[in-house]
């Protein structure tokens, strides 16, 4: 069966037992900043498990793109993607493990059996066999061997599953395996994990599944790799058919970079930005290193329309746009960094000890931007030694050294807490609120620093802003001001102030417990203007604020604009 012959047949099959099909995530969560990306199907139905009644359904089916930084790594192999789809099907509020685990086993078995037609001796499963903390899951061990499938006990490394994130739901899980490859994983939430690593009994049981679309199309069609189907095989002869190792990476890293860009990602040194950049110079390394000479624009046009019929992915021109512009940067850099090391090596008597190149190679990483990663493999090549762990300790003290110049900066991005640096923190939830409303819902806080002077933000855009859209967010601001309208601050927990609506800064650590502050409501409206995690101080009330000004817009890095601001 061909991916999009799976896919549909996944979701037809559930929808006819009841399921509800529901949209996929973001490939950015909204309601889980411990994560950089949505890694699995359950996490925007992680609070369900917790608060079944809040659920769209009591049980519903998602396809949904995930994205693991954790398989990079491991990308050129037959089997690993950066970023891949993921069939799941979830229940919520379920009374009791036995009927829950019956129910899902042999849902999967007929789905397999009947609608795949893969034949009995095809398929094993492999169940949790306990530990010193978790029990033995001898009830999904009886439900496989009553249907007379093969069943091995695993250990907690295997089959047992999550949280995701630092704290959520979790339980034992059974695996399935066709021709012995695992292509479907059934989690039972039975569990509850805090952030000090304690597990609980939920009152109501839930069931997480997943099951990677490319892997199960694969081993249905008979293939020992993802490379031999469509439209897999013809986007990597597309690049080079005799490199094979160097254009899967590319063609997989291509694809993730589609993903990145729609979701509103820009190259840059931190958080999913660098995860991006570090995409793009791969690719360009790759291409150098190798001298693989391909226009990637069509590559990229393929790759985009095949997923757009699935996902809201951007244009090609504007993902081919950002990628040219890092190359463009990483290139100069990269000649400069192998210029720098061509003459280092040459003034080497002989074999250089591997604290010496370690040394050199974070001179390269600081000064030239060149990758950690890619910086590995180049001096391997060159057959000398590198200390990962040095490494790191040069960088965390470089992190030190960086923290010490910034001295003073409190959290928020405040300079000090005087009475003027209090009212532009205020003004700066007003003015994210603002861009919000004439921009769109897909701007983002990037950075930020406030003074007693102004106020400045950085935020996700490809383009200047007109003078109208400044003109309309200042207008916006000022008529917040003049609302007089009450700023409240109120602490609660962090997954109920997500789920309330509430922004959190992208890529910040928070505790169980956040503090939350809103602007608002508006008159006539039940609805916040501006809410946002933050740890304040803020003004009272916005009539103390005065007038809002625009002082310059401009460009902060690729993808991302800056506003000066001041009140006055």
């Amino acid at each position: 069966m061909e991916l999009d012959e799976v896919r549909k047949s996944f979701v037809d099959y559930f929808v006819n037992l009841g399921y509800l099909s529901v949209p996929p995530a973001h490939i950015i969560p909204s309601n889980d900043p411990s994560v950089l990306f949505t890694t699995a199907g359950m996490q925007q139905f992680k609070s369900f498990y917790q608060s079944p009644a809040d659920a769209p359904a009591k049980s519903v089916v998602t396809i949904q793109p995930v994205f693991r930084t954790s398989d990079i790594g491991e990308v050129g192999d037959a089997t690993h993607l950066t970023m891949f789809e993921m069939l799941g099907n979830f229940r919520f509020g379920e009374a009791g493990s036995m009927k829950m685990k019956e129910a899902a086993i042999k849902e999967a078995w007929t789905f397999i059996h009947k609608k795949l037609g893969v034949v009995r001796d095809r398929v094993s499963a492999t169940v949790f066999g306990g530990d010193k903390t978790i029990p033995a899951d001898t009830e999904s061990e009886g439900i496989w061997q009553a249907l007379g499938i093969e069943v091995k006990r695993m250990g907690r490394a295997d089959n047992f599953w999550g949280p995701t994130g630092d704290d959520g739901p979790c339980g034992p899980t059974t695996e399935i395996y066709i021709d012995g490859v695992e292509v479907w994983n059934l989690v039972f939430n039975q569990y509850s994990k805090d952030r000090n690593g304690r597990f609980s009994p939920l009152a109501e049981v839930g069931l997480d599944t997943g099951s990677g679309l490319e892997r199960l199309a694969t081993t249905l069609q008979g293939h020992r790799t993802i490379w031999a189907i469509e439209p897999y095989l013809g986007w990597l002869e597309a690049v080079d058919r005799e490199k094979e190792y160097e254009s899967k990476i590319i063609v997989d890293h291509l694809k993730a970079i589609c993903f990145l860009v729609s979701a509103g990602v820009v190259p840059a040194n931190k958080g999913r930005d660098y995860v991006l950049r570090r995409l793009i110079r791969k690719v360009v390394f790759l291409m150098r290193k190798s001298a693989i000479e391909v226009d990637l624009a069509p590559i990229t046009v393929a790759i985009q329309a095949y997923y757009a019929d699935h996902y809201p992915l951007t244009d090609p021109v504007k993902i081919s746009q950002v990628f040219e512009a890092e190359k463009v940067q990483f290139e100069k850099n990269l000649a400069r960094a192998i210029g720098h090391l061509d003459r280092w090596v040459a003034t080497q008597g002989g074999q250089p000890t591997s604290d010496e190149v370690t040394k050199e190679a974070f001179y390269l990483f600081e000064s030239f931007g060149f990758p950690k990663e890619l910086l590995l493999e180049h001096l391997r090549d060159l057959g000398w030694e590198f200390d990962s762990d040095l490494f790191d300790k040069l960088f965390v003290s470089h992190q030190e050294t960086s923290k010490q110049g910034s001295a003073g900066i409190f959290k928020g991005g405040l300079a000090d807490h005087d009475e003027r640096t209090i009212k532009h923190h205020t003004a700066h939830h007003l003015l994210l609120a603002a861009l919000r409303q004439v921009l769109g819902d897909s701007v983002v806080q990037k950075g930020s620093n406030v003074t007693s002077e102004r106020l400045r933000l950085d935020f996700n855009f490809d383009r200047k802003l007109t003078d109208d859209e400044l003109k309309e967010v200042e207008l916006i601001i000022n008529d917040k001001i003049k609302e007089d309208l009450p700023v409240v601050r109120a602490e609660m927990p962090k997954d109920e102030a997500l789920k309330s609506g509430a922004l959190a800064e992208f890529g910040q650590k928070y505790g169980d417990t956040v503090t939350v502050y809103s602007i608002g409501p508006s008159t006539g409206s039940g609805q916040a203007f501006s809410k946002e995690l933050c740890g304040g101080p803020h003004v009272k009330r916005t009539s103390e604020l005065g007038k809002f000004e625009i002082l310059k817009e401009e460009a902060s890095s690729q993808g991302v604009r800056r506003i000066k601001a001041k009140l006055v």
